[in-house]
Formats: C-alpha cells, structure tokens, sequence
C-alpha cells in the first residue's frame, strides 16, 4: 500500500475534502490490516494528516452556517472519532482519548461520541485478540437475553419531533396549514401549557385563550379547509395531505365528515385512487381516542379487504399501498378492542388472501403482508381470545391479552416479560412449533442457519399464531411517538424476538423514519443512522440476514439523497459499509449499489406543505 505522505495534506496541495477522504482511506487499510503494527502506523498516519489541518480552518468551519462547511466539520469529527476507536481496539487506550479529544475541538459531543467506525462485524469481533480492547469480547454469545452493542446510541430521551411555532396576529392570516394545525393542538393541551410548551407558544395561548372569538376563528378555518376539499374536483396528492394533517385537531363531527368523505372516493372509485387510500390511512392514525368507534372501521376494513380480494393484474406496488392501509386500520381495530369481527364474513377470508401474498418475491409487499396478518390476530373476532388459546395450545398463555393496547403508557419492563410470555407459550405448542419449524429454536440457530429471509417471513402467517414481533414493533412506536429512546433502545436490545427477520426489518423502518424526518434533532437523526450501521454490521448479535442487510442500505441510499449534515453522514457510513465483512457481505452492498431503489417504498422525508392551497382558497374568499 503506497500513499501519500501526511505533509502534503497540510502543505497545500490537497483541498480539505480531500484530505478526508486521503484519511478515510488510511482508516479503512487500518481497519483490514492483519499486522497491527502496520495498522498503528496507519493509524499514525491518519492522525497526523488530521492534525496538520490549520486552526483558523477549523475556527472557521465550525462557526460557517454552510450546510457544505458543516459537512466537513462533521467527517473531521468522524474521523477523530473513528481513529479513537481504532486505537481503542489496538490496545492503545491513551491514543484513543488524545483523538475523541481532539473530536471535541472541532464540536464533537464530549458524552456521546458518535463515530462512524463504531460499528464492527462479527468477524471483526471473533478475531479479537485478547491483547486488544475488550470492547466485544466480553459481549454474551448470539441468543442471550440482550444485546450488546459496539457503543452506545440514544443515550437520552428527547423531545418528540414538533412543528416550530410561529404564532399568527389575532384575527389575522394563518400561513399555512401547519401553522393552523400547531395552534389547534394548543388549543386543545392548553392545560399542560406549563409544562411542553416554549415560552413563544405559551405566551400565545394564554393571550388566545382570553379570546373566544379567536378560538373559534382557528376551528371555523379547519372545518371550511375540510368543506374545501370536498368542493376540489381533483382531490389531488397535496390537497389530500393538507386536510389530513388536521385530523388530529379537527372536531368530532369534521373528523367524521371527513372520514366519511374518504371512505366513499375510494368505495365510488372504478379506479383505485392511491393517494385517497393512503389518506385514509393516515386519518385513522391521526384520529384522537373516542374518534372512531368499531363499526367505522369494520367497515374500512370490509372495503378494503373487498378490493383487496377483488384486484386483478393490480401492481405489486398497489398491492402494497392497499395491504398498507389494512395494517393501519387493523392497528387502529388492536388499539381500540374491536370485537366481534365476524369470522366468515371477513376474518378467515382476509387471513386467507394475506397468507396467499406470501407467495411474492417482493421482499417489501411480503414484509406488509406479515404485518398485516399478525395485526389481523390481534383483532379479537367472535371466539375469545382465551377460548382460542386453550384450543390451540392446551394452556393459557400470560400477557397476550391487552398487550398491544397496553403500550399506550408503555411499562417497558412488564411489556419484555409480556412479549417474552408471548414467545415461550408459542415455543412450547406443539402444533404451533410443527408450523414454524426452527424459528423458535436457540437464537444462534435462527440467526446462523441461512433461512431465506422470505421464508422466515411466511411463518408469520400461520393461521391464529400469534408472534411477538407485531406487538413490539407497536411499542416501539409508542416509545419512539414519546420521545422515550432510551426505552426504545432497551426494547430494541431485550426483546425475546431481536433477532426474527421481520422484528429486525420493522425497527430498520423505524430507524429510517427518524433518521429522514428533519424535524427530530441531528444528534437523534445521527444515532439513528448509528443503529443502523450497527445492524449491518454486527452479524455477532444480529445475525446474517441479506435482505434486511440490503433494506438497511436502500434505508441509507434514500436518506443520503438529501441535503444537509445528517445525510453526508450517512454517506460516511455508507462508504464503511462498502468495507466492512468477509468477500460474501462486500458483495452484497456491490451487487445491490447496482440495483434500482425505484421498487424501494421507504419515504425519506415528510411532504412539505408550506403553501396550502386548500387554506388560501378559503382565506381569500370575501367575508
């Protein structure tokens, strides 16, 4: 291996961008280095390029509000990070601290490190010599009860994802509809004003809620918006999103007049309308509690199961988006205790067209359909939950009932023994365990037997077997809706079905939704991305799976595709990526850089609705 000496990156002749990328290499030749004194001279090497940067360079970087300069202050960040924990692993401990400090000079967090490197696979890790950094080596073997990980990520809680609250002049124009949805969300929490809001918002609404004509101005505006939309002759993308973003602000009756309006554009439609599907999907996620009762959705999901069951030579994309839709109104039916679903008319034949969707080889729509279908038994139908259970398994099973409605004020601890209960009362059915043949075997099996990634996920559709995997994905939403990630990391890292396929799947979605949503901080979004990385690569206490691998990096691909720090540093740990494991895992991120992320349904960003066009049609019309 031949580079350039380290003086020329400090002697002018190489740009800043550069010489990052001159140290990147340094660290990935370190890192695949088997002689560790050539990989401490790497290291060396690497350092010093580092620190022949100019102070007034750094000054300058740090205080530039350049998305472009920031971007570049953060890989030097990176590198000093990855550099420590290089040294780390080298047995040189001093090393470590001197380059994590040098980290924290140029705006590194000194309690978080968050280095890209940090990440180490399973390789990596069994070829550990115990003269090295005992950081994996003391880690339980694949299968134990928790997961440990090669650093640390979401080290506290933080405040949930909010619009930034601008408050409109009384009896004045309102923006846009974000902004009218952020004031009749205080409006409506006004009571616990003291306690989440900012001093801008709290000042706002203690002068509005002095004001009822102002509070009824604001939700006149939001039910002429819902009267607008149905006036609108296109009901297009963005006229669909902008009602729905009010739904969980609007009144009662709006919410149901809307509701209502959905449900017959997609019942009248000859063509399925996919943008009024996923509203409608996104109403009933948005709906406040008493908003919906269980006729309302039986009813959803009568229609939808109907054009389900009804598609011919459909996409396998509207596939998708239709079985999508489903699982959110079945998540709405668990939450709510919706009983009585009636068996012949619409359980069994639902259950039956999910189970036959197994058969696609579309990772994704399979994925959706086991979500689907495991949502579908959680939704009581005429038997009881306990009848059922004594039938099938000879004995009752602890904690399944209430379990997902119980997440709602989430105790962590409890919901693990719950989802535990869950996952042992299943392993020990016979009748069930000839189903799912080896998946509730040792975890080492599960994760090391190269079980097709599809495979694992038609166990999922057993008829009336419930898994532990749809339960804590649904508290992981709780908890991360919440803020709470610290718990959300402990579920991630202590569930009994860490290492099931479609657990690991469903939480990459999750990472990947904060990751890309710009409203969560850049310390959570960096995390976010962390975890990821730290999945894909930590094959000791994850496993093998290459589907969820390569879910992983269409997750990364679609975030690096944005501006802004957090996706340059996703295109960091995507080039670590690109060199970490053995042949077999480098030539999976080859072979899937070369394929086409257009089939890949992860949404990298919010919509943007700065201009309403529903709620300027409505504030401009003359009194």
């Amino acid at each position: 291996m031949v580079f350039n000496s380290a003086t020329s990156a400090s002697s002018g002749t190489l740009s800043l961008k550069q010489t990052l990328e001159l140290v990147n290499l340094r660290l990935a030749n370190a890192r695949g280095a088997r002689d560790p004194e050539l990989a401490l001279e790497l290291c060396h090497d690497a350092d010093a390029t580092l620190c022949g940067i100019k102070g007034s360079q750094r000054r300058a970087l740090i205080l530039s509000k350049k998305d472009e300069d920031r971007a570049l202050s953060d890989g030097v960040v990176t590198a000093f990070m990855d550099l420590g924990m290089l040294q780390d692993s080298l047995g040189r401990s001093d090393k470590a601290q001197a380059s994590y400090k040098k980290a924290v000079l140029w705006g590194g967090n000194a309690e978080q490190p968050c280095p890209t490197s940090d990440f180490k696979s399973g390789k990596d890790a069994l070829n550990t010599d115990k003269g090295q950094s005992p950081t994996l080596q003391s880690q339980p073997p694949l299968g134990s009860g928790v997961a440990l990980l090669s650093r640390d990520f979401f080290t506290e809680n933080v405040n949930p994802p909010a619009i930034t609250f601008s408050p409109p002049q009384t009896d004045g124009r309102v923006d846009d509809i974000r902004q009218l949805a952020a004031c009749l969300s205080l409006l409506q929490s006004s009571h616990s004003s003291d306690v989440i809001l900012e001093p801008t918002a709290r000042n706002w609404i203690q002068d509005v809620e002095n004001d009822p004509d102002e509070q009824e101005r604001l939700k006149a505006l939001a039910t002429d918006v819902v009267k607008e939309y149905v006036r609108d002759e296109l009901k297009d993308t963005k006229a669909i999103a902008e009602v729905v973003c009010l739904a969980p602000v609007l009144e009662k009756d709006d919410f149901r007049f809307l509701l209502r309006q959905l449900y017959t554009g997609i019942d009248q439609s000859d063509l399925m309308n996919v943008p009024q599907l996923q509203g409608l999907a996104d109403l009933i996620r948005g709906a406040n509690p008493g908003y919906l009762d269980s006729d309302d959705l039986v009813k959803v999901l009568e229609l939808l199961s109907a054009r389900l069951t009804n598609i011919h030579l459909q996409s396998t994309s509207y596939i998708y988006q239709l079985t999508l839709a489903i699982s959110h109104v079945l998540d709405s039916m668990a939450d709510t205790k919706v009983n009585g679903l009636d068996r012949e008319r619409l359980h069994t034949p639902l259950g039956s067209y999910l189970d036959k969707l197994k058969g696609s080889s579309d990772p994704y729509l399979v994925y959706q359909a086991a979500y689907a279908h495991q949502a579908l038994q959680y939704v009581p139908d005429n038997d009881t939950l306990w009848e059922k259970t004594l039938r099938r398994t000879g004995n009752l099973i602890q904690g399944v009932s209430g379990l997902v409605s119980s997440a709602k004020g989430l105790d962590l601890n409890g919901f693990i023994e719950g989802l535990r209960n869950i996952q042992q009362g299943m392993a020990g059915a016979t009748d069930v365990y000839k189903l799912v043949n080896t998946a509730y075997r040792d975890a080492t099996s599960l994760a090391n037997s190269g079980k097709d990634f599809l495979d694992c996920l038609k166990d999922s559709f057993s008829l009336d077997y419930k898994r532990a995997w749809y339960p804590a994905l649904r508290g992981a939403d709780t908890l991360i809706r919440n803020g709470q990630l610290v718990k959300f990391k402990k579920l991630i890292c202590e569930a009994p079905c860490r290492h099931e396929p479609a657990f690991q799947w469903g939480i990459c979605q999750r990472l990947g939704g904060i990751a890309a949503n710009s409203l969560w901080d850049v310390n959570t979004r960096r995390s976010a991305v962390s975890f990821l990385g730290e999945i894909y690569c930590n094959d000791v206490e994850w496993g093998h799976q290459v589907d969820v691998e390569q879910w992983i990096l269409s997750i990364l691909m679609r975030i690096s595709s944005l501006s802004g720090s957090v996706p340059q540093y996703a295109i960091t740990v995507l080039e670590h990526l690109r060199t970490d494991g053995d042949a077999e895992k480098q030539a999976i991120y080859r072979s899937y850089r070369e394929n086409d992320l257009d089939s890949c349904p992860f949404v990298v960003d919010i919509q943007s609705l700065e201009t309403s066009t529903l709620l300027e049609r409505v504030q401009n019309k003359p009194d």
